[in-house]
């Protein structure tokens, strides 16, 4: 079993928290207005009273048991599949934020050539393994053709595994057709997944119709849906954490159940988003500790039902580039890691909570990634890496530079910076004191100058635009 990295609580209090939410469960229930899946719920043994669903203790541990620990999202190019395990960690690109900026720029609403920007920066980063649905909003395009355009764009443009939307069961069930005309159709991708969608509750304790059309439609083709919860403390949940984390935990497992009766074994990743209110305001805030705290009980539990498990990123509350950004995203990405998070949705880029996505930031935070990668990867103890024959050669105040030893190693054991700079103060000097932010600039133009070309095959890139003229 998967060695938690860092545990905030006892396995007693997780098991304290299993059990509060299953009182939950069992004796408040969840909202559901949708009529097939309250006739699901109920042929499997829910107690359905109005749009009120009781789940039995035993059906929510079975799902449990059913969901897979281990998939893979495959991707147009194999060699950028991606393990979904509960050992395994990879990052995803920000999520929905309407607004992005840059230092050329400043803040400005996102557009579709933003958004078609932040994939192709996305593609190219080195730490980044798949993509999200909406890096930014492509405000310039009609709503009723969003979803479809940026499914499109991220096909065209990347070969990273990608996420599709979640906007009711059509909505969805189009999507998931249009992402299988890449991949040879829907009887491939329901024995080898292609992508994911992230049906969100309605917190406290209900889901909207659309978002469980979505658990359905992902369900019934067997592509991976991150069951998510956003809950604030204070405003849609408790004030103290472990009731936040109770509340979220029931409404996940809601939807984790659900999608079990529809399709037993069908891959889920549990995904856990809470933190706190700002009680002057009323806003969420995500660049908290709280924030992070969540981050690390959520992932216990996850390790506790042994499915996979979302986790927020480099999160921050500034609104802007600056040194508030950098500590609270630094904060919550490394949480995220410590708390054995899976899937790392809004890896990069995020600012001002969920609303902004900063070209820069996304270069910066990569190389902050980068830094937790080789953190994880460890060390190996073993008779060459203790190195006592090159230590005895060199002898009391030696020099290792020139040794064989040194030059077999330090590749593979030292981080090589992507942005970091590393130079004495007067090398720094003669080369204009250029910050990091500004080192970051010109990175990002440099990936969008030197992009290739989609790699997508012709025919294919033409049946999937013929399929979204035919819906409109």
């Amino acid at each position: 079993m998967y060695n938690q990295r860092y545990q905030i609580i006892s396995q007693d209090q997780i098991e304290m928290i299993h059990e509060n939410s299953m009182k939950i469960m069992e004796n408040i229930g969840v909202v559901i207005h949708y009529e097939r899946a309250k006739e699901v719920l109920k042929a499997h043994g829910c107690t359905v009273e109005g749009d009120i669903v009781k789940f039995p203790r035993k059906l929510v541990e079975d799902a449990i048991k059913l969901a897979p620990s281990e998939f893979t999202i495959y991707a147009r190019n194999p060699e950028k599949n991606v393990l979904m395990s509960t050992e395994t960690t990879s990052y995803a690109g920000p999520n929905c934020p309407p607004f992005v900026t840059d230092l050329d720029r400043g803040r400005r609403t996102g557009s579709k050539e933003d958004f078609c920007n932040l994939i192709t920066i996305c593609d190219a980063l080195e730490h980044i393994d798949m993509h999200s649905q909406i890096p930014c909003e492509m405000n310039d395009v009609p709503v009723e053709r969003r979803a479809y355009e940026m499914l499109y764009n991220t096909i065209r443009l990347s070969e990273k595994p990608f996420m599709g939307s979640s906007m009711g069961y059509e909505q969805a069930k189009k999507v998931i057709e249009m992402a299988s005309i890449a991949f040879g159709g829907m009887d491939v991708i329901k024995e080898k997944p292609v992508m994911y969608c992230i049906p969100c509750t309605l917190t406290p304790l209900s889901y909207d119709d659309t978002q469980i059309g979505a658990i359905f439609a992902y369900a019934e083709a067997r592509q991976p849906q991150l069951i998510n919860s956003l809950a604030i403390a204070g405003m849609t949940a408790p004030a103290t954490l472990v009731g936040l984390v109770s509340v979220s935990n029931a409404e996940v497992l809601a939807g984790i159940t659900l999608a079990q009766c529809i399709s037993p074994g069908t891959p889920v990743i549990y995904s856990g988003a809470g933190s706190n209110a700002e009680m002057r305001t009323g806003s969420l805030s995500i660049g908290s500790p709280e924030h992070a705290i969540c981050s690390l009980l959520f992932g216990q539990l996850c390790k506790y039902y042994q499915i996979p498990c979302r986790i927020s990123g480099a999160m921050s509350d500034s609104c802007a580039m600056d040194t508030q950004a950098a500590y609270e995203s630094g904060i919550t990405l490394t949480m995220g890691q410590m708390a054995g998070g899976n899937f790392i949705l809004h890896g990069v880029g995020i600012i001002e909570g969920y609303n902004c996505v900063s070209y820069e930031k996304m270069i910066i935070d990569n190389e902050m990634i980068g830094f937790l990668k080789r953190i994880d990867k460890g060390v190996e103890v073993n008779e060459d890496t203790l190195a006592y024959d090159v230590i005895e050669e060199v002898g009391p105040q030696g020099v290792f530079l020139i040794e064989e030893h040194t030059l077999d190693h330090f590749r593979d054991e030292f981080y090589r910076p992507t942005l970091s700079q590393r130079v004495p103060f007067e090398e720094f000097k003669t080369g204009g004191c250029v910050t990091a932010e500004q080192r970051a600039n010109k990175k990002w133009k440099e990936i969008l100058a030197n992009y290739n070309g989609s790699t997508l095959d012709n025919g294919i890139d033409a049946e999937l635009r013929k399929y979204m003229e035919n819906l409109f």
